[in-house]
């Protein structure tokens, strides 16, 4: 094979590869909500009745707010539809979208998950103003491989809520303080400042002094130092 065609196939193939491994969309725990019927008809008479949907995906695309796949009753899917539009219940004191959200998306990869540790519980959400409201944790939302989330001291996840007051959250760790009544027994301290961010990822290979295996077939190989 000519080698400037291998190496045109090869960098084809490692940008289809980059192009694929972005995950864009995930499914998401599956829950029955509400929408403004104002937001699919963009008719402000409409911003007062509300559709029954059912949210089971989101699409994350950096930055801007995080989006979700809807179902409404009557058979109409709606895609992108941001979290901010989002209702358990008919909202009883709404905020603003900004405020629903700290940060916009990182990336177009994510993940999601559901901690069995954290599900159903309360949370005291500490919102951009300084305000607090009272949320019960639904899932978590984690971006990767982008500069931010790569970076230790930039990273943050994004843990989904449904306010008691109707609408969805998605904040990260240090806007959130937990309640638990069997763990979470200690008040947390006033001197939130002397609490900092993490500045690296160790790496426990890339040491100055590196340590090796022996160089056998050994399955229970020793580890030595490597000398200089």
């Amino acid at each position: 094979m000519d080698m400037n065609v291998y190496y045109q196939q090869n960098n084809t193939i490692k940008k289809h590869l980059k192009k694929t491994k972005m995950k864009l969309n995930s499914d998401i725990p599956s829950f029955k909500g509400f929408i403004r019927k104002s937001y699919l008809t963009k008719n402000d008479k409409d911003v007062n009745i509300f559709v029954n949907v059912y949210c089971f995906g989101i699409q994350s695309v950096s930055g801007v707010i995080l989006t979700f796949h809807v179902m409404t009753d009557d058979g109409m899917l709606r895609s992108r539809v941001p979290i901010s539009e989002i209702y358990i219940k008919e909202p009883v004191n709404d905020i603003p979208f900004h405020f629903k959200q700290l940060w916009d998306c990182f990336s177009e990869n994510v993940s999601v998950i559901s901690y069995d540790f954290l599900g159903y519980h309360k949370a005291q959400i500490v919102l951009k103003d300084g305000s607090k409201i009272w949320a019960t944790y639904m899932f978590t939302v984690d971006w990767y491989d982008n500069p931010y989330s790569d970076e230790p001291s930039d990273y943050k996840c994004g843990h989904i809520f449904k306010a008691d007051d109707g609408y969805l959250l998605c904040q990260p760790n240090n806007r959130v303080f937990w309640k638990d009544s069997n763990w979470v027994t200690k008040t947390m301290s006033e001197d939130l400042k002397q609490f900092k961010v993490d500045t690296n990822l160790p790496s426990v290979e890339n040491q100055s002094n590196r340590w090796v295996t022996e160089d056998t077939n050994s399955f229970y190989y020793d580890i030595k130092l490597k000398k200089d």
